[in-house]
Parts: structure tokens; C-alpha cells; sequence
């Protein structure tokens, strides 16, 4: 395919692929043509796309959990007391660090995970809308459906880092093994719109990176003028309680 042709790329097979062979092939073969080949699945549709980041966010808040469970020392390992022997939980040791309990992450993760859906079809759709203000063909449905195949392997390892990292001085590893799954994971989705829209590089990278710069600008702009009406307000107070004192003199 030439560099600059804005035609989408012609799938290199036809044979179906399982769910598994969707997320491995994202992951493993990362160029254009594996995406062209995910979203030509007959399964290839919005509904599954949005399914498997549910499933996602679950496996990630789950995996979070029990992390931070660990990390907290007595006050997380507090919450496996219901599941351990009254002998064995008295010697657990007990800590004031607040700490979440099993019910409430069951509770809390699917709701957090509709949420973890519908910041995905926003950012999906911005992302298309750029795209196609590049000149990109391209359409909603197939861009989730290849940013779904990408979300759910990456979701998968960024889980097993977590559970890794609770192990001393292997947390520093795990991180910066999860910084650069981060950067793979954007060079995935500059591949998925490549393929999905026919854009050359320079074009899928603005149109994967302009909404998230929009939305930094956006969030920065709104902490500044927070923080100036917070300014104004405190100020305000500081003078009425200087006022105050100096009349009481």
C-alpha cells in the first residue's frame, strides 16, 4: 500500500479469527494489515467492541484491588478476614490505613467499568472525527472494534503487572514495563486508524493524539481557573479575618 493512499487496507486473509486469535493478533503482529484483517470479521461490530472493554475494566479494577489489598498491609489484608479461619484472622495484623472492602470493589467495578465503556466511545469517536477531517474513510464501528482488540490484551498484562509489582523493589520494573505498554498501546492505535481510514502515518498520529492534547488543554485551562477563583475567595476571607482581628484592637 502506498504511504499516502487513503484507501483502507485489503485484509491478508479471509479465514475467521476466535476471540483469542483477535486479541494475540493485535498485540503480537502490530501493522496494518492485522488490523484490516480484525475489522473485516463478520463478528466485527460495536456491541462486542464495548462488551470486551467492560470485561477490560473489570479485569483491571479486580486486579487493582487486591494490589492496593496487599500494598496496604494490615488495613487491606483486613478485607480477607470473612475468608479465613477466626483463629487465623485474629492474628492478622491491624491497621488504621482505610481500606475497601470485597463487596465494595464487587459492587463498585461494574459500575466503574459502564464508565470505563462510555470515556471509550467518546475517545473512539473523537478520534474517528479527526480522522475524517484528515481525509480519513474509515468508520465508528470498525475503529472501536480494532481500539477494543487493542484494550483488552493490554488490559490483560497491565492486570498481572499490578499483582506483580505488590513485590518489593519489583514495582519500579513493572512500572516502567506498564509506561512502555502504554506507548506500544498508542502505536496500536496509530496502526488502527492507518488501517481503518487509509491515512498515511503523520495523519493517524495526529488524529490518535490531537483529542488527547484537546482534553489536556481543556482540563489545564479548567484547573487555572479553579485555582484563580479559589485564589480570589481565599484571599477574601484572609482580608475579612485580618479586618476582623484589627477592629477587635
Amino acid at each position: 500500500m502506498s504511504e499516502f493512499s487513503n484507501e483502507p487496507v485489503v485484509p491478508e486473509s479471509d479465514q475467521p479469527m476466535s476471540i483469542i486469535d483477535t486479541w494475540m493478533a493485535a498485540l503480537t503482529k502490530p501493522n496494518e494489515g492485522t488490523f484490516a484483517r480484525i475489522v473485516a470479521q463478520p463478528g466485527a461490530s460495536t456491541s462486542k467492541a464495548f462488551l470486551w472493554v467492560f470485561l477490560a475494566s473489570l479485569i483491571t479494577s479486580f486486579a487493582t484491588a487486591i494490589a492496593q489489598a496487599v500494598s496496604l498491609g494490615g488495613g487491606g489484608m483486613a478485607n480477607l478476614r470473612q475468608f479465613l479461619p477466626p483463629e487465623i484472622a485474629r492474628e492478622l495484623p491491624v491497621s488504621a490505613a482505610p481500606s475497601f472492602g470485597i463487596g465494595t470493589v464487587i459492587c463498585g467495578a461494574p459500575i466503574g467499568a459502564v464508565f470505563a465503556v462510555l470515556f471509550f466511545a467518546i475517545g473512539v469517536a473523537l478520534v474517528q472525527w479527526v480522522a475524517k477531517l484528515f481525509g480519513g474513510t474509515g468508520s465508528f464501528d470498525k475503529l472501536a472494534y480494532a481500539f477494543s482488540a487493542i484494550t483488552v490484551p493490554v488490559s490483560v498484562i497491565s492486570a498481572v503487572l499490578a499483582l506483580i509489582g505488590i513485590i518489593p523493589f519489583i514495582g519500579i520494573l513493572t512500572g516502567l514495563i506498564s509506561f512502555a505498554l502504554g506507548i506500544y498501546a498508542i502505536v496500536l492505535q496509530v496502526l488502527a486508524v492507518k488501517a481503518v481510514n487509509g491515512l498515511d502515518t503523520g495523519k493517524a498520529v495526529g488524529a490518535v493524539l490531537l483529542p488527547v492534547l484537546a482534553i489536556l488543554l481543556i482540563l489545564c485551562c479548567c484547573s487555572v481557573i479553579v485555582g484563580v477563583a479559589l485564589g480570589s475567595v481565599i484571599g477574601d476571607v484572609f482580608n475579612s479575618i485580618n479586618q476582623s482581628l484589627g477592629g477587635g484592637f
